[in-house]
C-alpha cells in the first residue's frame, strides 16, 4: 500500500471518529432533553446523615423538621414529626428522577410553578434538606396528574418534570405525630367517667375475655342501652389521633370533663377536656399501676397453646412501651385539639348510655 492510500484511509477513519464523537454527543443531549437523570446524585449516600428539612413559601408559611436525640421534631410545634413521613419523604427526594427537561425562561416559571419563593403571590414550595454543611434545595411547583411534579434548582434557569410527585405542604399540623393512642377495647378493664353535666359513671369488664362492658350506676327504673353501644365507648381510644397540638396556656384553662381509662396490663390514661365554641381540647397525663397488671397477670402458657381472652403481651417487670409511654413522652404541657365527635366518645353522658324512659301513662278522661 503506498503513502497515498495510507493517508486516504487515516482521512477516513477520522472523519469516522469525529461522526463518532458527533453522534454519541447528540445522543447523549437528546437522552438529556428526554430525562433520566437523578436530580440529586449525591443525596441517598447522605439519607443517614440528614438533621434538617426545611419548607417555606413565599407567603411566610414555613415548617422546619430537626433530628435530634430522641428522633424528629417539628420546630415551630415544639412535638415529634410523624418520624415515617419523614422517611418517606427523603426517600422520595433520594430517589427522583428527571422525566423530562422544561423552559428555561423565567417568564414562564408560574406556569408550573417554580418561580422563586420569594413572593406572597409565588406558588413554588423551597425545601432545603440539609447534613451537616451540605444543603440540597430544589423549588417544588404544580403536581403533574399526580405521578410527577415540576422543579427548579433555584440557582439554575432550566425546569424539569420530576417523579416521583411528593407533597410538600408547609403546613406543620401535616407532619406532626397525631397519634394518642390505639388501644383495643378489649384491653380496657375499666372506664371511669365525670361529664361537665351529669352524674358520672363507670364501666367495667370483670376478666380478660369478657365480652362485655358493664355499666353502674343505672338509675333506677331505667335499663343500660345494648352491649354494643356500651362496648362502643370501650373503642374510643382505638387510633385516637389529634388534628392539631398546642402549648398549654400557662395558667390554663380549666377543664370541665374528666375520664379514666385501664387497662389490663396497668395502663392508665386520664384524660381532662373542654370545649371552646366549635373546637374541643383535651390534655393527657398516663402511668402504670403495677398492681393492677399483676391482678389480671395471666397464666403461665402452654407450650404451643394460645392464652384465651388475652389480647395483650402478658406485663412484666419491663413492660413493653404502649400508649402510657407515647404519652409520656409526648403529652406533657401541651393540649390537643380533637374532633368534636371523638371528644363527645371520650366524656359521653350517662343518659346516653341508656334505653329512653318509658312514656307515661296516658291519663284518663
Amino acid at each position: 500500500m503506498n503513502r497515498k492510500n495510507l493517508l486516504t484511509l487515516a482521512g477516513v477513519a477520522a472523519l469516522l471518529l469525529v461522526a463518532g464523537l458527533w453522534l454519541n454527543a447528540r445522543r447523549a443531549n437528546q437522552q438529556a432533553d428526554i430525562g433520566g437523570g437523578l436530580v440529586f446524585t449525591d443525596l441517598k449516600p447522605a439519607l443517614g446523615d440528614l438533621d434538617e428539612i426545611r419548607f417555606s413559601k413565599g407567603d411566610g408559611s414555613r415548617t422546619t423538621l430537626k433530628r435530634g436525640a430522641d428522633g424528629w421534631t417539628v420546630v415551630e410545634r415544639n412535638y415529634a414529626a410523624d418520624a415515617s413521613r419523614v422517611r418517606e419523604l427523603a426517600l422520595a427526594f433520594a430517589s427522583m428522577k428527571i422525566v423530562e427537561h422544561k423552559t428555561s425562561n423565567p417568564e414562564n416559571y408560574a406556569k408550573l410553578g417554580v418561580e422563586p419563593a420569594d413572593s406572597p403571590t409565588a406558588t413554588s414550595t423551597l425545601v432545603e434538606l440539609v447534613a451537616g454543611k451540605k444543603t440540597w434545595s430544589l423549588l417544588v411547583g404544580k403536581n403533574a396528574e399526580g405521578r410527577a411534579v415540576y422543579v427548579r434548582r433555584p440557582k439554575e434557569a432550566a425546569s424539569a418534570l420530576a417523579e416521583p410527585a411528593v407533597v410538600v405542604d408547609p403546613d406543620q399540623k401535616r407532619w406532626v405525630d397525631r397519634s394518642i393512642a390505639d388501644l383495643p377495647g378489649a384491653d380496657v378493664h375499666d372506664i371511669s367517667v365525670q361529664p361537665a353535666a351529669g352524674p358520672a359513671y363507670l364501666l367495667t369488664r370483670a376478666k380478660r375475655g369478657d365480652a362485655d362492658l358493664v355499666l353502674s350506676p343505672v338509675p333506677k327504673g331505667r335499663a343500660p342501652m345494648s352491649s354494643m353501644s356500651i362496648n362502643a365507648q370501650g373503642e374510643a381510644l382505638t387510633a385516637f389521633n389529634f388534628d392539631d397540638v398546642h402549648t398549654l396556656d400557662s395558667p390554663a384553662a380549666a377543664a370541665t370533663d374528666h375520664a379514666t381509662w385501664r387497662t389490663f396490663d396497668g395502663q392508665v390514661l386520664e384524660f381532662a377536656g373542654r370545649r371552646a365554641a366549635d373546637k374541643a381540647f383535651i390534655t393527657v397525663a398516663a402511668h402504670r399501676d403495677p398492681k393492677l397488671a399483676a391482678q389480671f397477670m395471666p397464666p403461665p402458657p402452654v407450650p404451643g397453646a394460645a392464652v384465651p381472652g388475652v389480647t395483650s403481651p402478658p406485663p412484666s417487670s419491663k413492660a413493653k412501651p404502649g400508649a402510657v409511654e407515647h404519652v409520656m413522652t409526648h403529652a406533657n404541657g401541651v393540649q390537643y385539639e380533637i374532633p368534636i365527635y371523638k371528644y363527645d366518645a371520650l366524656f359521653k353522658p350517662l343518659e346516653e348510655l341508656l334505653e329512653k324512659p318509658p312514656a307515661p301513662a296516658a291519663k284518663k278522661k
